[in-house]
Protein backbone atom coordinates (compact mmCIF):
# COMPACT_ATOMS: atom_id res chain seq x y z
CA UNK A 1 0.00 0.00 0.00
CA UNK A 2 1.15 3.42 -1.05
CA UNK A 3 1.80 6.13 1.61
CA UNK A 4 1.42 8.67 -0.57
CA UNK A 5 -2.31 6.95 -1.91
CA UNK A 6 -4.87 9.45 -1.66
CA UNK A 7 -8.50 8.63 0.15
CA UNK A 8 -11.90 10.09 -0.66
CA UNK A 9 -14.06 11.23 2.55
CA UNK A 10 -17.27 11.46 0.63
CA UNK A 11 -18.97 8.20 1.34
CA UNK A 12 -17.40 7.97 5.18
CA UNK A 13 -18.78 11.97 5.21
CA UNK A 14 -21.81 10.25 3.66
CA UNK A 15 -22.14 7.92 6.49
CA UNK A 16 -21.85 9.96 9.31
CA UNK A 17 -24.74 12.96 8.26
CA UNK A 18 -26.66 9.41 9.70
CA UNK A 19 -25.83 10.62 12.81
CA UNK A 20 -27.29 13.95 12.47
CA UNK A 21 -31.04 15.03 12.68
CA UNK A 22 -33.17 13.37 9.73
CA UNK A 23 -32.98 16.85 8.22
CA UNK A 24 -29.44 16.72 8.19
CA UNK A 25 -29.69 12.90 5.82
CA UNK A 26 -32.45 14.48 3.66
CA UNK A 27 -29.82 17.35 2.75
CA UNK A 28 -26.96 14.47 2.23
CA UNK A 29 -29.41 12.54 0.33
CA UNK A 30 -30.63 15.12 -1.87
CA UNK A 31 -27.33 16.54 -2.61
CA UNK A 32 -26.13 13.08 -3.98
CA UNK A 33 -29.24 13.05 -5.69
CA UNK A 34 -29.44 16.71 -7.23
CA UNK A 35 -32.83 17.04 -6.45
CA UNK A 36 -35.00 17.16 -3.26
CA UNK A 37 -35.69 13.77 -1.28
CA UNK A 38 -38.29 13.18 1.00
CA UNK A 39 -39.48 10.21 3.58
CA UNK A 40 -42.66 9.17 4.18
CA UNK A 41 -44.85 6.50 5.44
CA UNK A 42 -45.18 4.73 8.89
CA UNK A 43 -42.99 5.06 12.00
CA UNK A 44 -40.70 1.97 11.46
CA UNK A 45 -41.52 -1.12 13.60
CA UNK A 46 -40.33 -1.77 17.02
CA UNK A 47 -39.34 -5.28 16.62
CA UNK A 48 -36.09 -6.04 15.79
CA UNK A 49 -37.39 -8.45 12.36
CA UNK A 50 -39.70 -5.70 11.05
CA UNK A 51 -36.67 -2.96 11.57
CA UNK A 52 -33.54 -5.23 10.17
CA UNK A 53 -36.68 -6.14 7.63
CA UNK A 54 -36.87 -2.82 5.94
CA UNK A 55 -32.91 -3.06 4.82
CA UNK A 56 -33.36 -5.92 2.73
CA UNK A 57 -35.32 -3.54 0.11
CA UNK A 58 -33.16 -1.76 -2.47
CA UNK A 59 -33.19 2.07 -1.42
CA UNK A 60 -34.93 2.93 -4.46
CA UNK A 61 -37.71 0.41 -4.05
CA UNK A 62 -40.96 1.94 -4.65
CA UNK A 63 -39.82 6.12 -4.67
CA UNK A 64 -41.99 7.92 -6.13
CA UNK A 65 -41.27 11.21 -8.35
CA UNK A 66 -43.37 14.53 -7.22
CA UNK A 67 -44.40 17.05 -9.99
CA UNK A 68 -41.66 19.47 -8.75
CA UNK A 69 -38.87 16.54 -9.79
CA UNK A 70 -38.17 15.50 -6.14
CA UNK A 71 -38.17 12.25 -5.08
CA UNK A 72 -40.10 10.32 -1.97
CA UNK A 73 -39.20 7.29 -0.42
CA UNK A 74 -42.75 5.28 1.26
CA UNK A 75 -40.40 4.69 4.09
CA UNK A 76 -37.95 6.22 6.96
CA UNK A 77 -34.73 4.62 6.78
CA UNK A 78 -33.12 7.10 9.30
CA UNK A 79 -35.61 6.05 12.09
CA UNK A 80 -35.08 2.48 11.50
CA UNK A 81 -31.25 3.05 11.42
CA UNK A 82 -31.46 4.85 14.59
CA UNK A 83 -33.28 2.26 16.60
CA UNK A 84 -30.68 -0.53 15.35
CA UNK A 85 -27.55 1.40 16.31
CA UNK A 86 -29.14 2.47 19.72
CA UNK A 87 -30.10 -1.16 19.91
CA UNK A 88 -33.74 0.06 20.85
CA UNK A 89 -35.37 -3.19 19.68
CA UNK A 90 -33.77 -4.33 22.63
CA UNK A 91 -36.15 -5.21 25.91
CA UNK A 92 -36.13 -2.90 28.59
CA UNK A 93 -34.14 -4.50 31.59
CA UNK A 94 -33.67 -4.18 34.85
CA UNK A 95 -30.38 -4.70 36.79
CA UNK A 96 -30.17 -8.76 35.94
CA UNK A 97 -28.51 -11.37 38.76
CA UNK A 98 -25.28 -11.22 37.61
CA UNK A 99 -24.95 -7.49 38.35
CA UNK A 100 -26.56 -7.80 42.07
CA UNK A 101 -24.17 -10.47 43.34
CA UNK A 102 -22.86 -9.69 46.93
CA UNK A 103 -19.24 -10.02 45.31
CA UNK A 104 -17.40 -9.89 42.64
CA UNK A 105 -18.09 -12.57 39.92
CA UNK A 106 -14.37 -12.72 38.50
CA UNK A 107 -13.53 -14.48 42.51
CA UNK A 108 -14.86 -17.44 40.20
CA UNK A 109 -11.96 -19.05 38.03
CA UNK A 110 -12.37 -17.99 34.37
CA UNK A 111 -12.85 -21.88 33.12
CA UNK A 112 -16.02 -21.82 36.16
CA UNK A 113 -16.98 -18.61 34.29
CA UNK A 114 -17.28 -19.85 31.29
CA UNK A 115 -18.87 -22.63 31.83
CA UNK A 116 -21.83 -20.90 34.16
CA UNK A 117 -22.23 -18.32 31.41
CA UNK A 118 -25.00 -20.70 29.51
CA UNK A 119 -26.81 -20.77 32.72
CA UNK A 120 -27.42 -16.81 32.31
CA UNK A 121 -27.47 -15.74 28.49
CA UNK A 122 -28.54 -18.91 27.62
CA UNK A 123 -28.00 -22.25 25.51
CA UNK A 124 -25.20 -21.96 23.33
CA UNK A 125 -25.46 -21.64 19.49
CA UNK A 126 -23.17 -22.57 17.41
CA UNK A 127 -24.21 -22.05 14.06
CA UNK A 128 -25.58 -18.71 12.65
CA UNK A 129 -28.88 -20.01 11.92
CA UNK A 130 -29.64 -22.39 15.41
CA UNK A 131 -29.97 -18.47 17.20
CA UNK A 132 -33.01 -16.36 16.21
CA UNK A 133 -31.28 -13.90 13.68
CA UNK A 134 -31.68 -9.63 13.98
CA UNK A 135 -29.33 -8.82 13.95
CA UNK A 136 -27.08 -11.88 11.68
CA UNK A 137 -24.52 -13.55 13.15
CA UNK A 138 -20.98 -13.70 12.63
CA UNK A 139 -21.88 -11.07 9.73
CA UNK A 140 -24.76 -8.76 9.88
CA UNK A 141 -24.75 -6.45 6.57
CA UNK A 142 -27.76 -5.00 5.70
CA UNK A 143 -27.82 -1.77 7.01
CA UNK A 144 -24.64 -1.18 5.43
CA UNK A 145 -25.12 -2.55 2.40
CA UNK A 146 -27.75 -0.39 2.13
CA UNK A 147 -26.21 2.99 2.95
CA UNK A 148 -23.93 1.89 0.08
CA UNK A 149 -26.16 1.21 -2.38
CA UNK A 150 -28.43 4.51 -1.85
CA UNK A 151 -25.00 6.00 -1.97
CA UNK A 152 -24.17 4.80 -5.53
CA UNK A 153 -27.82 4.64 -6.35
CA UNK A 154 -28.99 8.67 -6.13
CA UNK A 155 -25.69 10.25 -6.95
CA UNK A 156 -26.10 12.66 -10.04
CA UNK A 157 -22.37 12.32 -10.98
CA UNK A 158 -21.68 8.44 -12.31
CA UNK A 159 -18.07 9.34 -12.36
CA UNK A 160 -18.45 10.00 -8.41
CA UNK A 161 -19.29 6.40 -7.73
CA UNK A 162 -16.72 4.95 -5.28
CA UNK A 163 -15.92 4.01 -2.06
CA UNK A 164 -12.41 2.63 -2.71
CA UNK A 165 -9.71 3.50 -0.50
CA UNK A 166 -11.29 5.85 1.51
CA UNK A 167 -8.99 5.24 4.84
CA UNK A 168 -5.86 7.08 5.48
CA UNK A 169 -2.58 6.05 3.34
CA UNK A 170 -5.16 4.99 0.54
CA UNK A 171 -5.78 1.89 3.25
CA UNK A 172 -9.48 -0.40 2.42
CA UNK A 173 -10.48 -0.43 5.91
CA UNK A 174 -8.92 -0.37 9.61
CA UNK A 175 -7.24 -2.68 12.08
CA UNK A 176 -7.23 -2.12 15.52
CA UNK A 177 -6.33 -4.81 18.43
CA UNK A 178 -7.67 -4.01 22.26
CA UNK A 179 -7.97 -6.20 24.86
CA UNK A 180 -9.62 -6.24 28.20
CA UNK A 181 -7.95 -7.16 31.24
CA UNK A 182 -10.65 -7.97 33.44
CA UNK A 183 -8.74 -9.01 36.31
CA UNK A 184 -5.05 -9.20 38.78
CA UNK A 185 -4.38 -13.00 35.91
CA UNK A 186 -5.03 -10.42 33.05
CA UNK A 187 -3.04 -7.90 34.17
CA UNK A 188 0.07 -10.27 35.28
CA UNK A 189 -0.10 -11.68 31.54
CA UNK A 190 -0.50 -9.00 29.34
CA UNK A 191 3.45 -7.86 29.49
CA UNK A 192 4.26 -10.84 27.01
CA UNK A 193 1.07 -10.04 25.38
CA UNK A 194 2.28 -6.57 24.45
CA UNK A 195 5.31 -7.37 23.34
CA UNK A 196 4.10 -10.21 20.72
CA UNK A 197 1.27 -7.28 18.91
CA UNK A 198 4.04 -4.92 18.66
CA UNK A 199 5.87 -7.59 17.04
CA UNK A 200 3.51 -7.93 14.97
CA UNK A 201 3.69 -4.44 14.00
CA UNK A 202 0.17 -3.62 15.56
CA UNK A 203 -1.01 -0.37 17.94
CA UNK A 204 -2.74 -2.45 20.53
CA UNK A 205 -5.03 -0.52 23.09
CA UNK A 206 -5.71 -2.40 26.45
CA UNK A 207 -8.73 -1.57 28.54
CA UNK A 208 -7.71 -1.48 32.41
CA UNK A 209 -10.15 -1.78 35.30
CA UNK A 210 -9.59 1.52 37.56
CA UNK A 211 -10.59 -0.38 41.19
CA UNK A 212 -10.43 -3.61 40.22
CA UNK A 213 -6.49 -4.86 40.75
CA UNK A 214 -3.39 -2.98 41.35
CA UNK A 215 -2.12 -1.53 37.94
CA UNK A 216 1.39 -1.74 36.33
CA UNK A 217 2.08 1.52 35.79
CA UNK A 218 5.33 0.17 33.78
CA UNK A 219 2.98 -1.76 32.00
CA UNK A 220 1.02 1.39 30.79
CA UNK A 221 3.82 3.23 30.19
CA UNK A 222 5.18 1.22 27.94
CA UNK A 223 1.73 0.51 25.79
CA UNK A 224 1.55 4.71 25.28
CA UNK A 225 5.37 4.30 24.45
CA UNK A 226 5.19 1.87 22.05
CA UNK A 227 2.44 3.25 19.88
CA UNK A 228 -0.59 2.02 21.55
CA UNK A 229 -2.74 3.35 24.55
CA UNK A 230 -4.73 2.45 27.78
CA UNK A 231 -8.43 2.77 27.62
CA UNK A 232 -10.79 2.69 30.91
CA UNK A 233 -13.49 -0.69 31.27
CA UNK A 234 -14.67 1.05 33.87
CA UNK A 235 -14.63 1.79 37.80
CA UNK A 236 -15.11 -1.94 38.84
CA UNK A 237 -15.68 -4.86 36.54
CA UNK A 238 -19.15 -5.56 38.25
CA UNK A 239 -21.92 -4.97 35.45
CA UNK A 240 -23.56 -2.54 37.87
CA UNK A 241 -22.42 0.89 35.81
CA UNK A 242 -25.12 0.78 32.90
CA UNK A 243 -27.91 -0.08 35.20
CA UNK A 244 -27.39 3.01 37.52
CA UNK A 245 -29.13 6.88 37.50
CA UNK A 246 -26.62 9.04 35.77
CA UNK A 247 -25.76 10.98 39.02
CA UNK A 248 -24.21 7.62 40.01
CA UNK A 249 -22.83 6.74 36.92
CA UNK A 250 -21.20 10.37 37.12
CA UNK A 251 -19.45 9.54 40.55
CA UNK A 252 -18.30 6.39 39.54
CA UNK A 253 -16.55 7.44 36.67
CA UNK A 254 -15.15 10.75 38.34
CA UNK A 255 -13.57 8.21 41.03
CA UNK A 256 -11.04 7.41 37.77
CA UNK A 257 -9.94 10.74 37.22
CA UNK A 258 -6.31 10.16 38.24
CA UNK A 259 -6.10 7.12 36.63
CA UNK A 260 -7.29 9.06 33.34
CA UNK A 261 -5.21 11.65 33.58
CA UNK A 262 -2.50 9.33 34.30
CA UNK A 263 -2.57 7.47 31.55
CA UNK A 264 -3.56 10.44 28.87
CA UNK A 265 -6.88 8.04 28.84
CA UNK A 266 -9.55 9.25 25.79
CA UNK A 267 -11.79 5.82 25.27
CA UNK A 268 -14.21 3.58 27.76
CA UNK A 269 -15.39 0.42 27.34
CA UNK A 270 -17.79 -0.63 29.87
CA UNK A 271 -17.60 -4.19 31.25
CA UNK A 272 -19.02 -7.20 29.62
CA UNK A 273 -20.37 -4.48 26.88
CA UNK A 274 -23.48 -3.01 28.87
CA UNK A 275 -24.58 -0.25 28.20
CA UNK A 276 -27.32 2.58 28.64
CA UNK A 277 -28.54 5.86 28.10
CA UNK A 278 -27.64 7.39 31.23
CA UNK A 279 -24.15 6.11 30.84
CA UNK A 280 -23.63 7.46 27.62
CA UNK A 281 -24.78 10.71 28.27
CA UNK A 282 -21.64 10.92 31.01
CA UNK A 283 -19.81 9.52 28.75
CA UNK A 284 -19.72 11.98 26.03
CA UNK A 285 -18.84 14.62 28.36
CA UNK A 286 -15.75 12.41 29.65
CA UNK A 287 -14.50 10.33 26.29
CA UNK A 288 -13.35 10.99 23.10
CA UNK A 289 -14.86 7.89 21.96
CA UNK A 290 -16.34 4.10 23.22
CA UNK A 291 -16.28 0.93 22.17
CA UNK A 292 -18.78 -0.71 24.23
CA UNK A 293 -21.50 -2.20 21.55
CA UNK A 294 -20.61 -4.73 18.67
CA UNK A 295 -22.10 -4.83 15.38
CA UNK A 296 -23.23 -8.38 16.08
CA UNK A 297 -23.11 -10.56 18.73
CA UNK A 298 -25.07 -14.05 20.02
CA UNK A 299 -25.64 -15.43 22.91
CA UNK A 300 -25.17 -12.08 24.80
CA UNK A 301 -26.41 -10.99 28.50
CA UNK A 302 -28.81 -8.99 26.61
CA UNK A 303 -30.44 -11.68 24.76
CA UNK A 304 -29.92 -14.32 21.94
CA UNK A 305 -28.79 -11.21 19.56
CA UNK A 306 -27.65 -7.99 20.03
CA UNK A 307 -25.55 -5.51 17.84
CA UNK A 308 -25.53 -1.80 16.41
CA UNK A 309 -26.16 -3.30 12.88
CA UNK A 310 -22.73 -1.20 11.62
CA UNK A 311 -19.54 -1.49 11.21
CA UNK A 312 -18.63 1.88 10.81
CA UNK A 313 -18.51 4.13 13.79
CA UNK A 314 -21.71 6.25 14.98
CA UNK A 315 -22.88 8.34 17.85
CA UNK A 316 -25.35 7.89 20.68
CA UNK A 317 -25.61 10.55 23.20
CA UNK A 318 -23.19 12.03 21.56
CA UNK A 319 -20.52 9.57 22.13
CA UNK A 320 -18.48 8.41 19.30
CA UNK A 321 -19.02 4.47 19.38
CA UNK A 322 -16.10 2.35 17.47
CA UNK A 323 -18.24 -1.07 17.36
CA UNK A 324 -16.50 -4.22 17.86
CA UNK A 325 -16.49 -6.13 14.91
CA UNK A 326 -14.78 -9.65 15.33
CA UNK A 327 -15.91 -12.03 17.04
CA UNK A 328 -14.48 -11.85 20.76
CA UNK A 329 -12.22 -14.58 21.93
CA UNK A 330 -14.71 -15.74 24.86
CA UNK A 331 -17.43 -15.71 22.69
CA UNK A 332 -15.62 -17.96 20.06
CA UNK A 333 -14.88 -20.32 22.93
CA UNK A 334 -18.42 -20.66 24.53
CA UNK A 335 -18.93 -21.64 21.25
CA UNK A 336 -16.84 -24.20 20.35
CA UNK A 337 -14.52 -22.79 17.71
CA UNK A 338 -10.87 -23.82 18.57
CA UNK A 339 -8.09 -24.18 15.80
CA UNK A 340 -8.30 -23.87 12.31
CA UNK A 341 -12.38 -23.69 12.86
CA UNK A 342 -11.68 -20.33 14.92
CA UNK A 343 -9.10 -18.82 11.97
CA UNK A 344 -11.87 -20.11 9.15
CA UNK A 345 -14.46 -18.02 11.18
CA UNK A 346 -12.05 -15.49 11.93
CA UNK A 347 -10.98 -14.70 8.51
CA UNK A 348 -14.60 -14.86 6.63
CA UNK A 349 -15.68 -11.90 9.27
CA UNK A 350 -11.84 -10.29 8.07
CA UNK A 351 -12.97 -10.67 4.39
CA UNK A 352 -16.28 -9.50 4.85
CA UNK A 353 -14.87 -6.35 6.47
CA UNK A 354 -12.47 -5.64 3.65
CA UNK A 355 -15.06 -5.75 1.29
CA UNK A 356 -16.87 -3.00 2.64
CA UNK A 357 -14.26 -1.23 3.89
CA UNK A 358 -15.26 -1.24 7.51
CA UNK A 359 -13.65 -1.48 11.15
CA UNK A 360 -11.52 -4.82 11.47
CA UNK A 361 -11.69 -4.29 15.48
CA UNK A 362 -10.68 -7.50 17.70
CA UNK A 363 -11.55 -7.78 21.27
CA UNK A 364 -9.69 -10.30 23.31
CA UNK A 365 -8.87 -11.13 26.83
CA UNK A 366 -5.18 -11.25 28.17
CA UNK A 367 -7.18 -14.19 30.46
CA UNK A 368 -4.99 -17.87 31.56
CA UNK A 369 -7.92 -19.47 30.05
CA UNK A 370 -8.62 -17.26 26.79
CA UNK A 371 -5.93 -14.51 24.59
CA UNK A 372 -3.95 -15.11 27.73
CA UNK A 373 -3.06 -18.88 26.29
CA UNK A 374 0.30 -18.94 23.48
CA UNK A 375 -1.66 -21.29 22.11
CA UNK A 376 -4.54 -19.17 21.07
CA UNK A 377 -2.47 -16.27 20.49
CA UNK A 378 -0.87 -18.12 17.73
CA UNK A 379 -3.17 -18.65 15.94
CA UNK A 380 -4.41 -15.05 15.98
CA UNK A 381 -0.70 -13.93 14.91
CA UNK A 382 -1.09 -16.42 11.70
CA UNK A 383 -4.11 -14.77 10.43
CA UNK A 384 -2.97 -11.13 11.21
CA UNK A 385 0.28 -11.67 9.40
CA UNK A 386 -1.58 -13.12 6.75
CA UNK A 387 -3.98 -9.43 6.69
CA UNK A 388 -1.13 -7.29 7.45
CA UNK A 389 0.81 -9.25 4.15
CA UNK A 390 -2.48 -8.10 2.10
CA UNK A 391 -0.79 -4.30 2.66
CA UNK A 392 -4.01 -2.65 2.60
CA UNK A 393 -5.14 -2.09 6.23
CA UNK A 394 -4.59 0.96 8.41
CA UNK A 395 -2.74 -0.28 11.39
CA UNK A 396 -4.32 2.26 13.95
CA UNK A 397 -5.42 3.02 17.35
CA UNK A 398 -9.05 3.81 18.83
CA UNK A 399 -7.75 7.35 18.96
CA UNK A 400 -6.39 7.91 16.21
CA UNK A 401 -9.34 6.50 14.36
CA UNK A 402 -12.00 8.68 16.19
CA UNK A 403 -9.68 11.67 15.09
CA UNK A 404 -9.89 10.92 11.30
CA UNK A 405 -13.64 10.35 11.67
CA UNK A 406 -14.53 13.66 12.88
CA UNK A 407 -12.73 15.27 10.69
CA UNK A 408 -15.02 13.31 8.05
CA UNK A 409 -17.41 14.55 9.93
CA UNK A 410 -16.71 18.21 9.49
CA UNK A 411 -15.25 18.12 6.41
CA UNK A 412 -17.43 20.31 3.35
CA UNK A 413 -19.68 18.07 0.97
CA UNK A 414 -22.57 16.60 1.33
Amino acid sequence: MSSGAQHDLGYLRFLSRWDHDESAVLKSIGALAGRSVEFSGRPPPQDSGGLFGLFERSPMAAVSQREDGGWVLPYNPWLAYRKIVEERYLPPTKAPLHARLPFDYHRVPGWLRLALYPLVAGKAHASQGEAPGNPNWPIERRLDDFRASLFDELQSDPRSKTRASVWPGGARYPLLMTHDIDTKQGMKAAGPILDEMIALGLKPCFFLVAHGYEWDQGFCDAVREAGGEIGLHGDLHDNRIAYLPREEVAARLDSCRDLIVRNDIRGFRSPSLLVSDALYEELSTRFSWDSSVPDTDTNTLLGPRRGCGTVFPFRRSGSLVLPTTMPADDRLQLLGHTGLDLISMLRSKWQYLREVGGLCHFLTHPEPHLFGRKLTRDLYGALIEEMLAEGDCWVTTPSELAEFWRRAETSEGQ
